[in-house]
C-alpha cells in the first residue's frame, strides 16, 4: 500500500513537472515581425528548435501580419495564433519545402506532441504564390508541374498527437490540410475558406490512425474531406459545408 502511494505522488510530481516545462514563448522575443513585411522563416525555425529543446511549449503570435515561408514543427510545439494574428505565406516558390513529396507552409516529419491552435489566421496568399510559379515554370526553373508545386498550408507526415483547433486557415495554393501516416489527430473547431483555386480540399488523410474531425466548418471549391489509403478510428461530428450540409466520415 505504502509504494503504492509513493507511485502516485511520483506520477502527480511528474505531470506537474511537465505542466511546469510547457510555456508560452512570445514569437517577438526571438526577433519575428508583425510588419507582414519582414520574412521571418529563419526567426521562426529558430524560435521552434529552441522551444522544443528546452521541453516544449507554445510559440504565441500576437496581433499583426507574420510573413513566413516554410518551417517545420518540431515536438512538443504548438503555434499559438491569438486573435488578430495572420500568418501569411511568403510569395516565392522557392521558400517552400515538402515533406512526404508535398510542398507546404506548415510542415511536421515523425515528431510528436504539436498542434495550430488559437483564433488567428494561417494566410496562403494563393494569387502571389501561383503567379510566382507560373514566372518559373515559364522561364524553365521549376522541374514539377504547376500542381505539384503547388503548397498546402499544413503538411504533417508520421506524426503523433496532432491537435489543430480554433484556427482560421484560408486561401490555399493547393490542398489545405494533409495527413499521412499520423496517429491521434484533432481538428476540433476550425474553420477552412479555399476558393480561389479549383479542387483545393480541405483535408486530405491517408493511412492514419485516429482521426478526429469536430465542430468545423468547410468551404472549399474541392472535397471537404478526402481519404486515401487505409485509416483506422475515423470520426467526424457537428462538421458542416458552406452549404449547410452535415459532414461524415469517409467509409
Amino acid at each position: 500500500m505504502k509504494k503504492c502511494k509513493i507511485f502516485i505522488i511520483s506520477i502527480f510530481v511528474l505531470l506537474f513537472a511537465l505542466s511546469l516545462s510547457a510555456k508560452d514563448y512570445k514569437a517577438s522575443l526571438f526577433g519575428v515581425k508583425s510588419d507582414g513585411v519582414t520574412l521571418n522563416t529563419g526567426s521562426i525555425q529558430y524560435a521552434i528548435d529552441y522551444i522544443s529543446e528546452n521541453g516544449g511549449g507554445r510559440l504565441v503570435f500576437y496581433v499583426g501580419r507574420y510573413l513566413t515561408g516554410s518551417f517545420y514543427l518540431k515536438s512538443n510545439v504548438t503555434i499559438q495564433l491569438e486573435e488578430g494574428a495572420v500568418l501569411v505565406a511568403f510569395h516565392s516558390i522557392y521558400d517552400y519545402f515538402e515533406v512526404n513529396g508535398t510542398n507546404g507552409l506548415i510542415l511536421a516529419d515523425s515528431v510528436e506532441n504539436i498542434g495550430i491552435s488559437g483564433k488567428g489566421v494561417v494566410e496562403g496568399n494563393s494569387s502571389a504564390v501561383l503567379k510566382s510559379i507560373d514566372e518559373q515554370i515559364e522561364k524553365g526553373n521549376l522541374e514539377k508541374t504547376a500542381k505539384q508545386a503547388k503548397p498546402v498550408l499544413a503538411n504533417f507526415n508520421d506524426c503523433g498527437n496532432v491537435t489543430i483547433e480554433g484556427v482560421i486557415l484560408q486561401d490555399a495554393c493547393g490542398d489545405v490540410q494533409v495527413f499521412s501516416g499520423c496517429k491521434n489527430v484533432q481538428v476540433n473547431s476550425v474553420t477552412v475558406k479555399s476558393t480561389s483555386v479549383l479542387e483545393s480540399k480541405g483535408i486530405v488523410f491517408s493511412n492514419c490512425t485516429g482521426f478526429a474531425v469536430n465542430d468545423s466548418y468547410f468551404e472549399t471549391l474541392g472535397e471537404e474531406l478526402s481519404s486515401k489509403g487505409t485509416s483506422k478510428n475515423v470520426s467526424v461530428s457537428g462538421s458542416v459545408n458552406s452549404k449547410g450540409k452535415k459532414l461524415k466520415a469517409s467509409k
